[in-house]
């Protein structure tokens, strides 16, 4: 038997966990320096969503913890079980790093760590890549090989309404600092390699809605449309994606990465043929 370990950043929700066979390591995130809640499974309404929107220059989040992944893989090696572990990406977060060391800890042994080079809707569709791998018979090596083979064809691509909370986060790479929304001016981003890359700039929601869709022309099969806070962004690009070779699901980003990219934050992920 193969159990599947993520973070907290690919927004599983409790069923969704259930169905896919898989445990959520949490990540953390703290309001005014006082209170430290846990992000595990996805809840229905966005309440912490909108504490966390309301309070973002007061927000600090944390990584999946070294505990946190040793309890975990402790606990699926006693019940029997084989571990594939799927991370945020290592360029994002030390999380990667703790799941690696965790593994160590415990030997190394029927414990594979597959660095995504991606979150939240990316890391979404890696795992459920992984489960499908696992229900057709692939042993946990296979599958790990399987993984990191096809993770260079995720793709992300996304917008946000404000650059500020992506600039004190220190997660930009190859991006214009300069970027801003003074001018209706909105930065259009990509995770590339595990790391966020400027994609261009969209002049008004209109035209970001529309360059959105042009990166991802010739996608085909299911692709993913999120949004931190931004329900009616969404579903007008769920709706301009629309096609009859496509599959279009909606799913919502969670307080710790919410806390980088703002409200308003939207984008679309796919895996390519």
């Amino acid at each position: 038997m193969i159990a599947i370990v993520t973070d907290s950043t690919a927004y599983l929700t409790h069923d969704e966990a259930v169905e896919l066979g898989v445990v959520v390591v949490p990540m953390s995130y703290s309001l005014d320096g006082v209170s430290s809640l846990n992000e595990g499974c996805i809840e229905n309404d966005d309440a912490a969503e909108r504490q966390v929107a309301e309070h973002m220059n007061s927000v600090h989040t944390s990584q999946a913890t070294l505990a946190g992944f040793v309890n975990t893989f402790t606990m699926l090696k006693r019940a029997g079980y084989e571990t594939l572990c799927l991370t945020i990406s290592s360029r994002l977060s030390g999380t990667y790093a703790n799941a690696v060391l965790a593994a160590k800890e415990l030997g190394g042994q029927h414990i594979e760590v597959v660095d995504s080079l991606t979150t939240c809707a990316g890391l979404y569709l890696l795992v459920r890549e992984a489960r499908a791998r696992i229900r057709a018979g692939d042993r946990l090596s296979s599958v790990a090989k399987h993984l990191n083979k096809i993770k260079n064809r995720v793709r992300m691509f996304f917008s946000v309404d404000d650059m500020t909370p992506l600039r004190r986060s220190g997660r930009l790479g190859n991006v214009k600092m300069s970027i801003s929304t003074v001018l209706n001016i909105r930065p259009l981003l990509e995770l590339k390699d595990g790391s966020i890359v400027s994609a261009g700039i969209a002049r008004g929601k209109l035209d970001q809605a529309r360059k959105l869709c042009g990166f991802c022309e010739k996608a085909t099969g299911t692709l993913i449309v999120n949004g931190f806070l931004a329900d009616e962004a969404a579903a007008k690009l769920t709706a301009q994606l629309a096609r009859g070779d496509r599959s279009i699901e909606r799913r919502r980003v969670g307080p710790v990465l919410g806390a980088h990219l703002g409200a308003g934050c939207v984008g679309v992920a796919w895996i390519e043929p």
